[in-house]
């Protein structure tokens, strides 16, 4: 059976198995964090089959490790999971002798530690526009134009390449660039009538307690649906959230890691395979939006 063992404020020394030569699997998170549980338990269960114990760093005990190379290299550790952009930056620090996959960052990070020293391959959150643009078409059919919200700083593509992308795929796109969060409520408004639905993209920067209840209240008030990133966020008040399944993320983690254990071409995809989707019913109705049917699926949620 799998060996898995929680290390809350256990010496990193620890993290290296029960026994001598024992390998195993170093994950960084933060066990408290719902999406954190999911991927761990889809790490857990793509790495049963291979031999290698799991063992769980605690992000919290993790930030108090010393920096230097030795803190990262107990033996029989074969690989490293970073969970996160925080827990990457803690590894990466370290300068580890065994591999790091990071995973549940967003592209921008990713581009950003590509060159980083013993990353060896990274597991995205970024929601393609292709994806977007295949729910939307399902849920609500002929409603085709789509705003974008976004920092600039994270954005891979252009306005104009998003806008080529969306238009082969039947869609108009506007893209608004965001920086600052006081910019949001002008940015949003700055689309009324011009868009069907307004996607907010991650970006911790932008969206927090303070500056989503008054955007939601904006979005209601000029009829303006937005997509959010998480089903939090829907339950918020945004008309859609689309977001990964964090469960299958960590499947997808857990076999890039297996295969770069294997010294295998790593060909598992870098951004989510499977996404869910929460609707909000109550926003819907008051917006006068109906959702098609295709919307009673399994992977989406009704929020009523």
């Amino acid at each position: 059976m799998l060996a898995v063992s929680l290390l809350l404020n256990a010496p990193l020394r620890g993290a290296g198995g029960t026994g001598p030569g024992s390998a195993s699997v170093l994950v960084v998170a933060s066990p408290a964090v719902e999406a954190h549980r999911m991927a761990i338990q889809g790490i857990e269960a793509a790495m049963a089959k291979t031999g290698f114990q799991v063992q769980i760093l605690d992000l919290n005990a993790a930030r108090s490790l010393p920096t230097g190379g030795t803190a990262w290299a107990s033996p029989g550790t074969r690989a490293i999971i970073a969970i996160g952009s925080e827990a990457l930056q803690i590894v990466t620090a370290g300068h580890p002798a065994a591999p790091v996959i990071c995973t549940m960052v967003l592209q921008h990070t990713s581009d950003k530690n590509s060159a980083t020293a013993g990353v060896a391959a990274t597991v995205t959150l970024d929601v393609s526009i292709e994806e977007m643009a295949a729910r939307l078409r399902q849920i609500f059919p002929g409603r085709t134009r789509l705003g974008i919200i976004r920092n600039p700083a994270s954005g891979r593509c252009t306005p104009a390449q998003l806008q080529a992308r969306a238009q082969s795929l039947g869609f108009t796109v506007r893209v608004v660039d965001v920086a600052q969060p006081e910019q949001l409520l002008p940015a949003l408004i700055s689309l009324r009538g011009q868009v069907d639905f307004v996607w907010c993209t991650p970006d911790g920067l932008l969206y927090n307690g303070v500056t989503i209840k008054p955007l939601i209240l904006a979005s209601l008030e000029n009829r303006l649906p937005l997509i959010g990133f998480s089903e939090s966020f829907a339950r918020a008040g945004a008309a859609l959230g689309v977001y990964p399944d964090f469960n299958d993320i960590g499947l997808q983690t857990g076999e890039a890691a297996r295969q770069v254990m294997e010294r295998q071409p790593v060909r598992v995809p870098d951004s989510p395979r499977k996404l869910k989707l929460a609707i909000n019913q109550s926003v819907l109705r008051l917006l006068g939006l109906r959702y098609a049917s295709a919307a009673e699926h399994e992977e989406y949620l009704i929020l009523r």
